[in-house]
């Protein structure tokens, strides 16, 4: 089996490397895996083979055939998950936080994918064998909505949107400080940390990068914010609010943990996309989970109490 991505290129685009191009645009895949995919004829320009260093065209076709292997060693886990909606061809749900979406090194099991083949064996295979039906990632400690193929033409076809950036998602975030500016786009290209391969920072070397918020209520020492990432990097709406010198509360690895807060405040609450075989526009809501709304009904209590001693 194997995922199938056809790309346009914009004017925009114009004149960029292809291995760049590619990378750039399907955000798991590394310029390594780009350069074996050009190297394998497993990505071609107008129907032709070239090379990386091909400078691209506004009106290229650009089309990359993944292939994976199909044999899954998952096992399958029982756990409920919480399905904002389900059809023949996708399941919309709901991620908590604690989770993650499939194993990966300390994640072994207990996964959404396990999960996913447990509730439905028969979901789709297309994809790296211990994500099937995945499509895209949260964090571990990052709550809400996420989309998964039951079907392999599913898979394809909101894996095709993502690549073109015609997915919209918007999360809730809760950061350390008051931004200056109420509304701001951070626009920075993303990489592995030169000094930590575990963390992700602003890198001259990273992906295009762009995270676009909105201040929405503000707190003494905080703000709630609603973030609308333009790509989907590693980490990338955590290492953008760091970089502009507010944190997202509770988040360990680049900022602090907090007291009375056992995760990272960080939500997807909505997520638009086209249906796979409607080809209409779909829209999911998701409201804060519970610890996060005490949280801030904690906050909100506090400043009651100082204001009225």
């Amino acid at each position: 089996m194997s995922t199938n991505i056809t790309l346009h290129v914009l004017e925009t685009d114009q004149g960029i490397r292809l291995d760049k191009y590619v990378a750039d645009k399907i955000d798991e895949v590394s310029r390594a895996k780009v350069l074996k995919l050009i190297q394998d004829s497993a990505i071609l320009v107008n129907g032709a083979n070239l090379n990386p260093s091909y400078r691209l065209k506004s009106g290229d076709i650009v089309k990359i055939e993944i292939n994976e292997s199909l044999a899954s060693n998952l096992d399958p886990w029982d756990f409920k998950i919480d399905v904002i909606y389900e059809d023949e061809s996708i399941l919309v749900i709901n991620k908590p936080s604690g989770i993650a979406v499939h194993p990966a090194p300390g994640h072994l099991n207990k996964t959404i994918a396990n999960a996913l083949i447990f509730n439905n064996p028969d979901i789709s295979q297309i994809g790296a064998s211990s994500r099937p039906g995945i499509i895209h990632r949260l964090d571990l400690e990052t709550s809400g909505l996420m989309v998964t193929a039951k079907t392999d033409l599913a898979h394809r076809k909101i894996s095709h949107q993502f690549a073109e950036r015609t997915v919209k998602k918007v999360y809730l975030a809760l950061v350390d400080g008051i931004p200056k500016e109420s509304e701001a786009v951070i626009d920075a290209p993303i990489g592995r940390s030169p000094f930590n391969r575990q963390h992700m920072d602003i890198v001259s070397t990273g992906k295009a990068s762009v995270t676009q918020y909105q201040v929405i209520e503000t707190y003494p020492a905080q703000s709630l914010l609603k973030v609308f990432p333009k790509t989907g990097r590693t980490h990338q709406i955590r290492v953008h609010l760091k970089s502009i010198g507010h944190t997202v509360l509770g988040d360990h690895i680049y900022g602090k943990r907090e007291k009375g807060l056992n995760r990272q405040f960080l939500h997807a609450s909505s997520l638009e996309f086209y249906h796979p075989v409607s080809n209409q526009a779909v829209t999911f809501e998701s409201k804060l989970p519970l610890e996060l709304t005490q949280y801030l009904e904690s906050l909100k209590s506090s400043i009651n109490m100082k204001d009225t001693a």
